[in-house]
Parts: C-alpha cells; sequence; structure tokens
C-alpha cells in the first residue's frame, strides 16, 4: 500500500507540475502527430485536465478519515497562484528541449519533496477548494474539498476525508 500511496502522489505532482510542458509546447509551436498547432495545443491543454480527472478517481481508494476539533481555518485556493505564474514564465523562457528537461526535473523534485503537489488549479475547475486548517492537537493539515467555499467555522465538518499523507487530505463525494 505504501508503494501505491507513493506513486499517487508523485502522480499528483506530475499533474501539478504538467502545465510547464502544455506552455513549453505551445510556446515551441510544437505539433503532436502532425496535427495543426490548434488541435495540438488543445490536445496539450486537455490531457492535464483528463489526468487531474484520474487522480480524483484514485483518491477515492484511500483510507477513509474525518477531521473533527478544527479551531482554525483558511481557504488556500489563491496562495499558490504566484508559483503557478513562475512556472509559465519558466516554461516561456527555456531555450531547448534538454534544458526543460532538466528544468522539468529540478522543479518536478522539489515540488514533490514540499507539499505544494497537492495543489492543483485544475482541482478549482472541478469544483474543489483548498484549505489550511488547525485542529484541537495542534496539528496543521492541508484539506482538499468539493462544494461551495466555507466561510463559516461551524458549516466546517469532514466526515468524508481520503487521506493522502498524513498532513493532507481530500475529500472525495462518493456517487
Amino acid at each position: 500500500m505504501r508503494i501505491l500511496n507513493e506513486g499517487f502522489r508523485l502522480f499528483l505532482t506530475f499533474n501539478a507540475t504538467s502545465w510547464m510542458w502544455v506552455v513549453y509546447l505551445i510556446k515551441g509551436s510544437q505539433s503532436f502527430c502532425g496535427l495543426s498547432i490548434w488541435v495540438s495545443g488543445i490536445a496539450y491543454f486537455l490531457v492535464p485536465i483528463l489526468l487531474s480527472s484520474v487522480s480524483l478517481f484514485f483518491a477515492k481508494k484511500f483510507g477513509q478519515d474525518e477531521l473533527n476539533g478544527m479551531i482554525e481555518f483558511s481557504l488556500a485556493d489563491n496562495d499558490f497562484l504566484p508559483t503557478y505564474l513562475g512556472y509559465f514564465f519558466v516554461s516561456l523562457s527555456v531555450p531547448s528541449l534538454v534544458s526543460m528537461i532538466f528544468v522539468y526535473m529540478i522543479v518536478f523534485l522539489f515540488t514533490h519533496l514540499s507539499q505544494t503537489q497537492y495543489f492543483n488549479p485544475i482541482f478549482l475547475m472541478f469544483g474543489y477548494h483548498y484549505y489550511h486548517v488547525s485542529t484541537e492537537q495542534g496539528t496543521k493539515v492541508f484539506i482538499i474539498s468539493k462544494g461551495k467555499v466555507i466561510r463559516n467555522k461551524r458549516d466546517f465538518h469532514f466526515d468524508n476525508l481520503k487521506r493522502i499523507n498524513d498532513t493532507t487530505y481530500i475529500e472525495v463525494k462518493e456517487k
């Protein structure tokens, strides 16, 4: 199970950083299988969206947990925007494919080792929001939850969380 969990976290990291490749390929007018740049660009754009939806499907397989005793929370939807803008600017300035591969490997490694890999802007398009939460036990956790933005402490309760690691949870609504 530990190997699957690590594989999932690597997959989340790839999903979160794959936009670097989208920007790089579109910037270089890279055609996909001889298709026009417009069709190729749309395909490049759709790949991270598809992979992000796959990661939400796999998140349902993780152990269930719940969070009680929250003392403080804050919405984190916009906290990572500067990071993503940085990814885009780096991708626009990388001159060659070899450079892009090495730059991407460095960004991927640092992103994976930090816990920002769990922020994926595509999840915002799917209706998810990100929260920093402090519990009564003094633990700070990161929660990814689908639904309206929670603004009131009394509305903040989660009983169907899936544990990504000890400090990160995702709420996946079962249908």
